[in-house]
């Protein structure tokens, strides 16, 4: 439903829903409430679990995932609210106060209730938004050259797989040399690094799903959790227990 200053709604998705890059004149915040949503730019691909929302400005061409069945709450913003807002997207720490915003935003506007309660509600979110974000956003660059776009469409069909950078660089038609400087040039990653952050943000996914971390280490390539860990935590900054207990606290019941 639609305020002069916020669109507000609650949609449900079946799992493997898959909505076309399209074109929003408003920007707007998707509070993942259950399920994992994915947003493809051109900027990259971000992922977010339960516990986190995805910013996208006004006038972004993006597309949209579901791989499970997932609730989201969508709020889009008029002009005079997204000044402040980020200007690329981002991913956005759902707090319980951000939450129970979005939750009250579209409870006013499906009543029908008067301006001045929603445009408060909105602004208290939009005082959330700009909220310095605590831990890593779950953001994947994937450049813009079509070889660069090529390796990496390549390695996210396939996250497990351990092709090395000169196999990869002949399969998209050049050298090893072009695709490590492309890497490093328009992800700001060197090859490898850029693998183990794919790898992270799938493993969020696959974890958020309800594998367990046998399941997601082994579905990623590792032999054994031991490695695995370690390379969550390292770019994470807690183990990948820790991190999903961290998130699922942030979710509500739906």
């Amino acid at each position: 439903m639609m305020n002069s200053g916020i669109e507000a709604s609650a949609v449900n998705h079946p799992a493997g829903a898959e909505l076309a890059r399209h074109v929003h004149d408003r920007g707007q915040l998707s509070v993942l409430l259950r399920g994992t949503l994915e947003i493809s730019s051109e900027e990259g691909w971000w992922v977010a679990p339960p516990g986190l929302a995805i910013w996208v400005p006004p006038n972004v061409m993006h597309g949209a995932r579901y791989s499970e069945s997932s609730s989201v709450l969508n709020l889009r913003f008029g002009e005079e609210f997204t000044a402040s807002l980020p200007v690329g997207c981002d991913c956005v720490v759902v707090t319980d106060l951000l939450r129970a915003l979005a939750f009250e935003a579209v409870r006013l506007i499906g009543s029908n209730t008067q301006t001045e309660a929603i445009e408060l509600v909105v602004r208290l979110m939009v005082l959330q938004i700009r909220q310095p974000q605590q831990g890593p956003g779950l953001f994947l660059p994937h450049g813009r050259d079509r070889r660069l776009r090529q390796a990496t469409s390549l390695l996210r069909a396939d996250p497990a797989s351990n092709v090395p950078l000169d196999e990869l660089a002949t399969r998209v038609h050049t050298s090893a040399r072009t695709l490590a400087r492309l890497f490093v040039n328009e992800t700001g990653m060197p090859f490898t690094r850029w693998r183990e952050h794919l790898r992270v943000i799938c493993a969020v996914e696959y974890l958020a799903r309800g594998q367990s971390i046998i399941q997601t280490a082994l579905a990623l390539g590792y032999k054994n959790t031991s490695s695995f860990t370690t390379l969550f935590t390292r770019l994470v900054g807690s183990p990948p227990r820790r991190y999903m207990d961290q998130l699922r606290q942030r979710q509500t019941d739906t």
